[in-house]
């Protein structure tokens, strides 16, 4: 249930049970049957007054009405069911007798009270009874409903009960998410503290499940943030040693332009200036400060295979197929992508190899596959490819600093794309496979 219908429901019942309740409370202090229902003379009068009349005699029953004047002031008359007077009883015989007995009782502030026209029926007879209660007796026994004080307490209790068990209901996921801020605020963020709010199935459960995703997410980004400086550091510290090795032995003795040594210098300028480049790309693809716009797909993958022909001077490069879609999104980012990986497949394609390069739609998915004759990678590093300074057992140092895969595959995550490894079933060599959703697209 949706926590909109659990706030309705619960203030729709709060309201009926409230406004129900002082209904009922209001009525009942108003009703005679209350007062006959607590009044410990008046609950069995009606009762003892006819036992005394079909058992003792009407003058045993005349006594016992005078005897309940005398000591409670209750004056009453018994009828049969025809309305004719079976007793003398004890009511006056006329208002005005009534007001001068009254005020001789001193009851001037109160002189009147209620009266009451009962029905009884016993197994021999039905009886109608006059009864009349003094506005003192009346008074004190209206005021002091113990049952129905006692039940109105009760449903005080329980309506509290029921709000406060609401409360922590609502209130307990919402502390758990505070408590996964602050975690996350802190960098100890623990999945397993949101596990009873992610099963809610409604606007809370909602809010914690994307919650959950959020500081995930960002958790991962803050993992890989860090591992990314640690490999930064590393990949830096070595090109910078050799260039203050190569320093100081310039330094010691004056070199010509032409020594090997300052080529070696300019080598290691080169890969630093070509490192700092990658890693200001990689840096550059989880900003948002250019706006995204249309493009098409075929054209964008045409010319970065024109791009790639063009400098592979001893293997063979080989488009087919065609998508036939435009996306919304980076078209910079997707072109870096694709060069990335069509530099790689011609770095470790050997001379007259092949590359192929595939375009194909798939339901909601433009698929473009990769494939080349190199030597390939061992399936057990095939998940590592695509992470940051990643390289494979024996592979040559000058070959890369492992960034280009990083960036093709984080510049395709951000198109909610996929960049999958596998090796070539044909060629034998690595597999990339790029799925991009058409979701924004168009035949």
């Amino acid at each position: 249930m949706r926590l909109f219908w659990k706030v309705f429901a619960v203030l729709w019942l709060a309201t009926l049970l409230v406004g129900g309740s002082g209904f009922l409370v209001s009525r009942a202090l108003q009703q005679d049957w209350m007062l006959l229902q607590f009044h410990p003379q008046l609950r069995d009068f009606a009762s003892e007054l006819v036992n005394e009349y079909e058992q003792q005699g009407p003058d045993q029953a005349q006594a016992w009405l005078e005897q309940q004047l005398a000591e409670h002031r209750l004056r009453a008359r018994l009828f049969d069911a025809s309305g004719d007077p079976l007793l003398t009883g004890t009511l006056w015989p006329s208002a005005r007798q009534h007001l001068v007995e009254e005020r001789q009782h001193k009851s001037r502030r109160n002189p009147y009270g209620r009266r009451f026209q009962l029905v009884w029926n016993s197994d021999l007879a039905t009886y109608q009874l006059s009864l009349h209660v003094p506005t003192p007796e009346l008074f004190r026994w209206q005021r002091t409903p113990f049952a129905l004080i006692a039940n109105i307490i009760l449903a005080m209790a329980l309506l509290a009960l029921l709000s406060l068990l609401l409360s922590r209901y609502l209130t307990s996921p919402l502390r758990r998410l505070g408590h996964a801020a602050q975690a996350l605020g802190e960098g100890q963020y623990q999945p397993e503290s949101l596990l009873p709010s992610l099963r809610r199935r409604d606007e809370i459960g909602d809010l914690s499940r994307q919650f959950q995703h959020m500081a995930s997410r960002l958790q991962t980004l803050l993992d890989s943030q860090q591992q990314l400086m640690r490999d930064i550091s590393h990949e830096l510290r070595s090109p910078l040693a050799r260039l203050r090795i190569g320093l100081a032995l310039a330094s010691r003795q004056p070199l010509p332009s032409d020594d090997p040594l300052w080529q070696r210098l300019d080598r290691e300028c080169s890969r630093l200036d070509e490192l700092i480049g990658d890693i200001l790309t990689l840096s550059r693809l989880d900003s948002h400060d250019h706006p995204s716009e249309r493009f098409d797909l075929d054209t964008l993958v045409r010319e970065s295979v024109a791009d790639a022909s063009f400098s592979a001077e001893h293997q063979r490069i080989e488009l087919q197929g065609q998508t036939r879609s435009q996306l919304t999104g980076w078209p910079q980012q997707i072109a870096s992508a694709l060069d990335n990986l069509l530099r790689n497949a011609l770095r470790f394609t050997p001379e007259n190899g092949q590359i192929n390069i595939l375009l194909a739609r798939q339901e909601s998915q433009a698929i473009i596959r990769i494939e080349d004759s190199g030597p390939g990678v061992p399936d057990a590093w095939l998940s590592q490819l695509g992470e940051p300074f990643v390289r494979l057992p024996g592979q040559a140092a000058d070959s890369g600093h492992g960034l280009g895969l990083a960036i093709a595959r984080r510049a395709i995550d951000r198109h909610q794309g996929q960049l999958r490894f596998d090796r070539s079933p044909q060629l034998g060599g690595l597999r990339a496979t790029i799925s991009l959703p058409l979701g924004h697209s168009r035949a």
